[in-house]
């Protein structure tokens, strides 16, 4: 059980416990407001390092990106978009989540 905190300076008693095994992904962005219509260009070639990866989750959602810790029997792995525009800066997917890995 991890907690999570709704802002960056919030106060302790704010924080939601929340299990892993209920997470699709832990998104690190760079603004909590984003923009629900941008969609993520799929440019693996700016990728300068780790592995190339497609991640399909269980939604039906797919990520393109690159990692460094993909393992399948951790709990999960850091992953970098492959769009350097996207609002994600890294991405921790929750391995248990995961439809497939596909390596690029």
């Amino acid at each position: 059980m991890r907690s999570v905190f709704p802002q960056e300076n919030s106060r302790k008693q704010d924080a939601v416990e929340v299990k892993m095994k209920d997470l699709k992904a832990i998104f690190f962005v760079k603004d909590f407001a984003g923009n629900r219509e941008y969609q993520d260009d799929v440019l693996p070639e700016l990728l300068k390092r780790g592995r190339k990866i497609e991640a399909a989750f269980s939604d039906g959602e797919t990520l393109i990106g690159a990692t460094e810790a993909y393992h399948p029997q951790k709990s999960g792995f850091f992953m970098f978009l492959a769009d350097p525009k996207s609002n994600n800066t890294r991405v921790f997917v929750v391995n248990k989540n995961l439809r497939h890995i596909k390596f690029l």
